[in-house]
Order: C-alpha cells, then structure tokens, then sequence
C-alpha cells in the first residue's frame, strides 16, 4: 500500500493539532490548580515559607533576649538582697 505525501501531511497536522491543544489544556489546567491553591491559602490564612521562616527566627532572637533579660533579673534580684542583708 502506497501513501502519498499529502496524507501524510494531513495525519501529521492532525496529530500534532491534538498534541497542541493536549498542551494548552495542560498549561491552562495548571493555571486554574495554582490559582485553586492561592484561593486556599488566601481562605485558610496560611503563609508562606519565606515569612514563616523570618517570624521564625524573630521568635528565636525574642527568646534568646527574654533568657539574657531573666538571668540580668536573676542577678539584680540576688545583689539587692545581699544589700539589705546584715552585715
């Protein structure tokens, strides 16, 4: 069987039709889960990694200044009752 050059043509159009449309689907269906999952986040009042990560490390700093603050207290509390101790 013999197939001309215009056939072939067609077929080649037609598949590469489907594979384009197969990709624009493609691209359009990750567009419409990406802006489903932006919704959420939006919805649930999630953040992002970026800004966990900074409150994170605030949160971190805060802490290490609230010990140095209770051991200065700590310190000041003890120098205060060896002043009003008898000597």
């Amino acid at each position: 069987m013999q197939i001309d050059n215009a056939m072939l043509d067609q077929i080649t159009q037609n598949v590469m039709g489907v594979f384009n449309r197969v990709g624009e689907t493609r691209e359009e269906m990750k567009r419409k889960v990406q802006d489903m999952v932006r919704e959420g986040i939006d919805h649930f009042d999630l953040v992002t990694r970026e800004e966990f990560n900074v409150v994170s490390e605030m949160l971190s700093q805060t802490r290490i200044r609230a010990e140095a603050l209770e051991k200065r207290l700590t310190e000041l509390e003890a120098a205060l009752t060896r002043l009003g101790e008898p000597t």
